[in-house]
């Protein structure tokens, strides 16, 4: 059963097909392209109407953690460590 509107995902949500690889690849592409606080402020608003159904809503979320990660600044004492 889907919507009426073709723009709106079906309204049974398990009706929704896993996402293959190439799926993912071209989310987390267009991830970055949109970037970190598109991607944040889409996810928080409405995830299902601007990005897509949970899967993505997941997959957003994973994507936000890493960069978040990358963000985080390394301290001192590991970047010395590091070097030897």
């Amino acid at each position: 059963m889907r919507s009426m509107d073709p723009m709106k995902p079906p309204l049974n949500p398990l009706a929704n097909p896993p996402m293959t690889a190439t799926d993912r690849q071209r989310t987390l592409d267009y991830f970055e392209r949109l970037g970190r606080d598109k991607v944040r402020l889409y996810s928080a608003i409405d995830c299902d109407r601007y990005l897509g159904g949970w899967q993505v809503r997941e997959l957003a979320d994973q994507w936000l953690a890493e960069k978040a990660e990358e963000e985080r600044p390394v301290p001192l004492w590991r970047r010395i460590v590091r070097r030897r």
